[in-house]
């Protein structure tokens, strides 16, 4: 599909700067634009990049005009409140008209007589929807999920392929499930008995908010007696493992690989980045950031960022990261200050312990030398 900048500016209700009749193809990112695309930048620091773009026209955001000058005086600029969601608008309008969405049951899925779906349902091929299950409008079911029985989903959701939700999961309202993740599985849970790891049974259950995004291969486990519970708004990225009996907060952000042990709680706004690890039964605080790779052992207060294993502040753990980087130099200063202080009690005739510091150079160069030969020997 083809339209002018001044036909996608009234499409996004967006300001005109610039010739309104060049035509416009697609839509891509500055990096990839060519002749006939628009494109968009976020902020002002990107705008550089549009000067040697080859693209025709570009999206930009409100307080754009300013850096005018640094770009090309042909370009064509669309001037917005959200470039991102305007881009998003003119890219699928030039992808033409969308194929409407398919509804029904189709005849290869398999949803039990005592389920509810709701209207303008889509239940693709070989899903499975569970007794006294119910399924709200509007929502997506495709091919290979696994809805258990008992489970109720909101309004508008999407499961994808091969997602499985276990028995009494509780979906809100435009719930999206990626592909590949449990919902509602069994916790870690054992206690000894006569010598044996026996399992303790999980009778609970796992509610989700409304407008929550889990990625691909995710676990969320149910809690042993009462509910784990994510928060609605929370956006849970591929590979995080969530343990049972967590109640996670509103609007968090849980980026990749991060693991959440059982009996946690976190506030709303938290962010965990890639592969942080939350020892059980701590307590996360509104707006904590947990830097990646993190290893949280205690509770943190609210507005904290943290970092390193065991986390601790920031500041802190940046000032330890900048003595490590030294060590190598302090510990060449102190071979040559021990180097000095033997050549110094020699010519004052002063015995050496053999425990003394200042004979670890000569120790360490021995064991060098030793290395060394035996290196040259094989």
């Amino acid at each position: 599909m083809v339209a002018t900048v001044e036909q996608l500016a009234a499409l996004v209700r967006g300001r005109l700067v610039g010739d309104g009749t060049v035509p416009i193809r697609s839509a891509r990112p500055v990096a990839e634009a060519g002749p006939g695309d628009i494109t968009f930048i976020e902020s002002e620091r990107y705008a550089k990049l549009l000067k040697t773009s080859p693209a025709s026209a570009a999206i930009v955001g409100p307080h754009f005009r300013a850096a005018r000058p640094a770009v090309k005086e042909e370009l064509a600029v669309i001037e917005v409140e959200d470039p991102i969601a305007a881009f998003v608008t003119v890219r699928r309008h030039l992808a033409g008209e969308q194929k409407p969405r398919w509804t029904g049951i189709h005849p290869q899925a398999c949803v039990m007589p005592t389920a509810q779906v709701g209207e303008k349902v889509a239940v693709y091929p070989f899903a499975y929807v569970g007794e006294e299950a119910e399924v709200g409008a509007g929502t997506t079911i495709h091919p290979g999920a696994v809805i258990g029985d008992r489970c109720k989903i909101g309004e508008g959701c999407v499961i994808h392929p091969n997602a499985v939700l276990y028995a009494d999961v509780v979906l809100g309202d435009r719930v999206e499930v990626h592909s590949g993740t449990v919902l509602g599985g069994d916790g870690f849970g054992y206690r000894q008995a006569d010598g044996r790891h026996v399992k303790i049974p999980h009778t609970g259950r796992l509610e989700v908010g409304s407008d929550v995004e889990i990625g691909s291969n995710c676990t969320i486990d149910r809690a042993t007696f009462e509910a784990t519970r994510i928060g609605e708004g929370t956006k849970i990225d591929n590979l995080v493992m969530i343990g049972h009996n967590n109640q996670i907060g509103r609007h968090n952000l849980l980026c990749g690989q991060v693991g959440i042990a059982g009996s946690c709680k976190t506030g709303d706004y938290v962010v965990m980045a890639g592969q942080a690890g939350i020892k059980d039964k701590v307590e996360i605080g509104d707006g904590v950031i947990v830097g990646a790779q993190a290893g949280v052992h205690r509770s943190i207060p609210s507005g904290q960022q943290v970092l390193g294993a065991p986390a601790i502040p920031v500041r802190e753990q940046r000032r330890l990261f900048q003595m490590i980087a030294r060590l190598p130099e302090l510990y060449k200063q102190f071979r040559e200050l021990a180097a000095q202080v033997g050549v110094l009690s020699a010519a004052a005739g002063i015995p050496q312990a053999a425990g003394d510091g200042a004979a670890a150079p000569a120790a360490d160069e021995a064991s060098d030398g030793s290395a060394a030969a035996a290196a040259a020997g094989s």
